[in-house]
């Protein structure tokens, strides 16, 4: 089966095929590896992956949490994608198809459990005629998850805990300072995949799913909710050239090099990496655009494509969409997020480097 997407570098469009493929009832941990028949390239990635996480993400530090040892949960790992009526519709019960970390932890005191998912991911989305750089270009992703991986697994870059002058409160709103899961003073108990629980025990990956990437070329990990395909970090040196060396693609996002407003206005202090408002957007300061975003040849996509590239360092996942997206990756109102404990609406504000045990 072959899927042959839009002509993004030259501007023309190509036809597209019918696409499905079934990943139904999957070992966590121990079946060897599967294929999933993605665009024009089978994507292949082994489920019994043991490379450690990238411990270092600008300043701040991932992978806190270990692999588990051994299968630590009965639940098996169903996915389901097929092409219906102008979209990829993904089912899936959102259990990975590799190990997890250590579920309940000091930071998280949820347990996986079965989700009930079902995604519509449009297959002709608007491709963006210019790297995305001002924000009045970008869909806002208030409310909505940002995608969903291959393994039926979502992906989910923000918290919902937000710094007040009181202490740390969920419910952070837009513009206020809302804590990093990765890199925050907060213990989000994130594990080796960069991925954790909800209270509802739906696992979801705050950054770069480690066990999927691999390392022989730009690896396709999932789709967006506007319908533009999701990469691992490494891609082709040159855009345009597949030939080219295989790098690590860089961020755009930099550390502000002013000092956080004091209290009562926020939460003082040199900005590190612990809030979503301790970076900025500097243009041409590394390979993507605002959204993580480029345009590239990819081996599913050897004419190019507009994509997002999950980068170790922030924004880690995307922070927005370059065209809307679907109803279908709206969260609940009153179900979003909420990663640290189940009792209390607010906690003390630890340390960066001493993050309250919990």
């Amino acid at each position: 089966m072959e899927t042959r997407p839009a002509n993004i570098l030259s501007g023309k469009k190509a036809s597209r095929a019918c696409l499905a493929f079934t990943c139904a009832a999957l070992s966590v941990i121990f079946t060897p590896s599967f294929a999933h028949e993605g665009a024009s390239v089978p994507h292949e990635h082994p489920t019994t992956d043991t490379r450690a996480t990238p411990r270092e993400a600008a300043t701040h530090v991932t992978g806190q949490i270990a692999r588990s040892r051994g299968e630590n949960t009965s639940a098996k790992s169903k996915v389901r994608f097929e092409i219906r009526d102008g979209y990829r519709i993904v089912t899936a019960n959102g259990v990975p198809d590799h190990g997890i970390g250590r579920f309940p932890n000091s930071g998280n005191p949820n347990v996986l459990s079965e989700q009930s998912y079902t995604f519509r991911i449009p297959l002709d989305p608007q491709p963006p005629s210019a790297p995305v750089l001002t924000s009045d270009r970008v869909h806002r992703d208030n409310g909505y998850l940002f995608g969903v991986a291959l393994n039926g697994v979502p992906f989910e870059p923000a918290t919902g805990m937000n710094w007040t002058p009181e202490g740390v409160r969920r419910g952070g709103r837009p513009g206020d300072w809302v804590h990093e899961a990765i890199g925050g003073s907060v213990n989000f108990g994130i594990d080796h995949a960069n991925a954790h629980l909800q209270r509802t025990g739906a696992y979801h990956y705050h950054g770069i799913p480690t066990p999927m990437v691999g390392d022989k070329q730009p690896t396709l990990l999932g789709y967006a909710a506007d319908g533009y395909p999701t990469y691992g970090p490494l891609g082709y040196k040159d855009p345009t050239d597949a030939r080219s060396p295989l790098v690590a693609l860089r961020p755009s996002w930099q550390l502000k090099t002013i000092a956080r407003p004091e209290q009562p206005q926020g939460p003082g202090g040199t900005p590190d990496g612990r809030y979503t408002s301790d970076f900025e957007f500097k243009p041409g300061s590394g390979d993507l655009d605002r959204l993580n975003g480029r345009f590239a040849v990819t081996p599913e996509y050897p004419k190019g494509v507009y994509h997002y590239v999950l980068t170790a360092a922030f924004p880690h996942v995307p922070r927005g969409f370059a065209a809307p997206p679907d109803t279908s990756f709206r969260r609940t109102p009153g179900e979003g997020p909420n990663h640290v404990e189940q009792r209390g609406d607010r906690l003390p504000v630890g340390d960066r480097n001493d993050a309250p045990a919990r």
